[in-house]
């Protein structure tokens, strides 16, 4: 079985449609795959149809944003019921926090020299709604005020950076509520991907994560260096951790692995999937 549940559509900022991505997943030789974009569920019902007409286990997600020790961390939600009510009212207030978030990191950058990039990361987004720093990426890019992507975040984007703006996003423990609400199990995120002052610190954000009601981690991810994978195990032993594994695919042409290639799960431990019925 070749699995990835951490991918992302043009419902978010990936580079793919949901119909095209399910395609691809399947060309990659995925039998099990979630699209989990980020704090948007719209993808979903197409990436589903598609899914089901190629043959393959489809689970409805969703990357949500929230704050933990003053930094953004995501919290993956598998299972989801994506037309729940109270997921559907939280996705419109994130589609408000990123609008306006979205102004003020064009404010900074105009500051910083770089106008007009509201524009161009807005044209880079297909959904307008949900424009986020990847598109500002794209579009200091183009700009030729960086030379890629990386240097877009280590420079203006990335967290403490000075186009970096926080948005109100809820707390992990939040996140958390909100995918239970939607029927769906919390899985942390690239846990690996979170650098703190102290490398202590993300024991703390997995043992409060834990304490929240999270059920599962992602051990293997396209996202973190396959070394961090012995201290993601550690966690689903100490926790009692149901374990997960996603490429976090964006584009065919980023540098995180190609959907199911990021590694699948070790022998040993329980598979979210093994509580997961959709």
């Amino acid at each position: 079985m070749t699995i990835d549940l951490h991918m992302h559509s043009t419902a978010s900022d990936g580079t793919l449609s949901p119909t095209e991505l399910m395609r691809f997943a399947a060309e990659c030789g995925c039998n099990t795959v979630a699209l989990t974009d980020h704090d948007t569920a719209a993808g979903v019902s197409e990436a589903r149809s598609e899914a089901h007409r190629l043959g393959i286990r489809f689970i409805a997600g969703i990357e949500v944003s929230s704050l933990w020790g003053g930094r953004s961390i995501h919290v993956v939600g598998l299972g989801i019921d994506d037309t729940n009510p109270v997921l559907t009212r939280k996705v419109r207030e994130f589609e408000v926090s990123r609008t306006r978030r979205a102004a003020q990191i064009a404010e900074k950058l105009a500051a910083l020299g770089i106008p007009g990039m509201l524009e161009k990361a807005t044209a880079f987004a297909e959904n307008k709604l949900n424009v986020s720093r990847v598109h500002f990426a794209l579009a200091l890019l183009e700009a030729g005020a960086v030379k890629n992507q990386q240097e877009a975040f280590d420079r203006y984007l990335g967290d403490g950076k000075p186009a970096y703006i926080m948005a109100p996003w809820p707390t992990v423990a939040e996140a958390v509520d909100l995918i239970h609400t939607a029927g769906g199990i919390a899985v942390m995120a690239h846990p690996g991907r979170y650098h703190f002052k102290n490398d202590w610190t993300v024991d703390e954000l997995m043992k409060d994560f834990a304490a929240a009601g999270g059920e599962a981690v992602e051990v293997i991810s396209g996202s973190q260096q396959p070394d961090f994978t012995p201290r993601c195990l550690a966690w689903a032993r100490e926790y009692k951790l149901l374990v997960s594994t996603g490429s976090d695919f964006h584009s065919k042409t980023g540098t995180r692995p190609m959907p199911g290639t990021q590694g699948q799960l070790p022998a040993g431990y329980t598979s979210v999937l093994s509580k997961l019925t959709n």
